[in-house]
């Protein structure tokens, strides 16, 4: 959860949105407002490769952020 905080901020507009809305979902999921499933789903979609690749211009922070969200996944 750190690391989607920190790219929150970073400067990346692409990655700060996606971040805001990985946190966002991860939020939603611990309220209990989104099954497992959903919660997967959902964040699957955030780094789905092509619409990614479309709007990364950073190699180093597309690779942390599917790294934070994939590690979000897993906490669950």
């Amino acid at each position: 959860m750190d690391e989607l905080k920190r790219l929150a901020g970073c400067g990346q507009g692409w990655a700060e949105q996606r971040a805001q809305m990985a946190l966002s979902i991860c939020d939603q999921h611990a309220r209990g407002d989104l099954s497992q499933d959903e919660y997967c789903e959902l964040l699957e979609d955030l780094v789905r490769t092509d619409s990614l690749d479309q709007e990364a211009s950073d190699i180093e922070t597309k690779t942390a952020l599917i790294k934070a969200v994939n590690v979000a996944m897993m906490l669950v």
